[in-house]
């Protein structure tokens, strides 16, 4: 069924019909329907090689298909434009080359199971090889050329694969058997019905019968091809006819037909040279058309390209515009939530750190109230007991041993009642200050095992206010337990030194110590409790210490105000 590229091509439009065959290769290769793609693809390359004559176009074309077709289209379909690239490479009389890529055809054909071009590729190869006399390369393809032909049952090719062998055994001097593949070819040009094959068939005929002198079988021949009314008087059997007739009409004595039929050939060859130009000068208009065609359809997709990149380069902005506000709104919010999480984390600081202060200093007024309890009640009920039992005693000479006995109970409750009291809150930090009770606490933690020294700098009758020297005499108290637990020292010094509204103390021992950047001292809680302590009171502590160095603890707080200090 004909449509309009094949009803274009028939008026000799061939820029509407190329016009046409790329629309219809564009909408193809959209749906992806890559069969139909290469069918119209092939059927444009017939155009540009066949009839507008242009090997250049249809050559790109291939190539340009191939390319897009590439792991797509399937093989079947394929090989059908890596056939149309040898036939390009034959016209152009590139013989190597087609011998080449048509082998790769053929064996891409063979493993796609495309027997058609199957055919197609062994018969190329065959006329390839006699047009460069390579007598054994074509010899090879004779069979399989002929084999593969009637496997397809397609009649032109049969007549060309005939004709072939036809021309191969008359070069080797093989006549009869030439004549042989001779006759089959004109059955199956005359059943393909194409005026080409029938024309070249009995045109061969004829040279065969002049070559064997048959002249009269040959005049016979070669009327008939001047005389069918269906010939193309323009192909060139049919020039060649007016020759052969001359040349056999001179071998049969008739120089007056040999003149006429010469005269004849010599108006063809005008004839054909006039329409060979005409041809030519429509084909370079073809070529115009096209090439016009071609410029303008290069300027659109130029617009078009310089159009879509324009919009590329604003989508890319607009998106780099989106990913810093993406990136900025990230930071913000992270910066935002760092925030409140260090805010949370402080306020979790500052309410551990109150609760830890309100736990330590509820512990100091319960040592100072129990204290007071046992020193001035309890402490003071025991040595009235005692009295009472020393006057008892005088009045009851009789019981003297169970009284004494008694005596020795109430005065060892009362020595335990007074030492309790001292260790809530010694007696020297509130009658004689801090530097004499950092001294007595110094005194009181040596032994045999570890000595500690006490150096201060200060006046040691200086007294501050006594929350302020409690909580510092248990912060170090605290530090001596952990020196005579865990140091394994030998010795110990306590330094105390005053500097303008500072006080500073300084705990060193000779003992194990630790590795300070792999463990972290802090992280015990006597210790957190101690930082938090020095924290509350505006101070600040340091612990220096290395594996086998010993250990230094520095502590520098601010000394509160009194009340003398406020009012000057």
């Amino acid at each position: 069924m004909k449509d309009s590229f094949d009803i274009y091509k028939e008026n000799r439009q061939y820029v509407k019909a190329l016009d046409y065959s790329n629309k219809r290769i564009e909408f193809y290769l959209k749906k992806k329907d890559y069969t139909n793609y290469i069918n119209q693809v092939n059927r444009k390359y017939k155009l540009l090689a066949n009839d507008v004559k242009d090997l250049k176009r249809a050559y790109k074309l291939i190539l340009d298909a191939l390319n897009k077709t590439n792991h797509k289209a399937s093989d079947y379909e394929r090989v059908k434009l890596l056939f149309n690239l040898s036939n390009i490479n034959f016209k152009l009389k590139k013989y190597p080359q087609v011998t080449e890529n048509t082998k790769k055809t053929l064996s891409d054909a063979v493993r796609a199971k495309n027997d058609t071009i199957i055919a197609r590729s062994k018969e190329l190869l065959l006329v390839s090889y006699l047009e460069t006399k390579q007598t054994d390369s074509a010899f090879k393809y004779l069979e399989p050329a002929l084999e593969s032909a009637h496997k397809i049952k397609l009649n032109q090719l049969l007549a060309k694969v005939y004709n072939n062998h036809f021309y191969f055994y008359t070069t080797i001097k093989e006549h009869e058997i030439a004549k042989k593949y001779l006759d089959s070819s004109l059955i199956y040009a005359l059943k393909s019905k194409e005026k080409i094959s029938i024309e070249t068939a009995k045109g061969n005929l004829a040279t065969y019968y002049i070559n064997n002198s048959q002249y009269k079988n040959a005049e016979k021949s070669l009327l008939e091809i001047l005389n069918d009314k269906n010939a193309d008087t323009l192909s060139a059997p049919y020039g060649i006819a007016y020759l052969n007739l001359s040349y056999t009409y001179e071998k049969m004595g008739d120089i007056s037909k040999a003149y006429r039929y010469l005269s004849k050939y010599v108006d063809y060859l005008n004839y054909q040279l006039e329409f060979k130009n005409d041809s030519e000068l429509e084909q370079l208009k073809t070529q115009y058309e096209l090439d016009k065609a071609e410029n303008k359809f290069r300027e659109k997709e130029l617009l078009l390209k310089q159009k879509q990149l324009k919009n590329e380069k604003m989508l890319y902005l607009l998106l780099a515009i989106l990913c810093f506000l993406s990136v900025l709104f990230y930071f913000f919010y992270q910066n935002l939530k760092l925030r409140q999480k260090s805010k949370l984390k402080d306020l979790q600081q500052t309410t551990q750190q109150n609760i830890i202060n309100a736990t330590i200093d509820g512990q100091e007024e319960e040592r100072k109230r129990l204290s007071a309890v046992l020193h001035d009640n309890i402490s003071a009920l025991l040595s009235s007991a005692g009295l009472h039992i020393s006057a008892f005693e005088a009045n009851h000479p009789e019981l003297k041993d169970e009284l004494k006995k008694t005596k020795a109970i109430l005065k060892e409750a009362h020595d335990k009642v007074r030492d309790l009291s001292h260790d809530l809150i010694p007696p020297v930090l509130d009658k004689l200050g801090l530097a004499k009770a950092f001294q007595d606490l110094c005194e009181k933690n040596s032994n045999s095992l570890i000595q500690f020294r006490f150096n201060s700098f200060m006046n040691a009758e200086e007294r501050f206010q006594s929350e302020f020297e409690t909580k510092l005499y248990f912060i170090v108290a605290e530090l001596f337990n952990n020196i005579i637990k865990h140091s394994k020292a030998s010795q110990a010094t306590l330094t105390l030194d005053k500097l303008n509204n500072q006080l500073t103390i300084n705990i060193e021992d000779n003992g194990k110590g630790f590795d300070t950047k792999k463990s972290n001292p802090k992280k015990g809680l006597g210790l957190s409790q101690i930082e938090t302590r020095i924290k509350s009171m505006n101070g600040s502590i340091t612990i220096n210490s290395g594996e086998q160095s010993g250990t230094i603890v520095h502590i520098t707080v601010e000394i509160p105000q009194t009340k003398s200090d406020a009012v000057s």
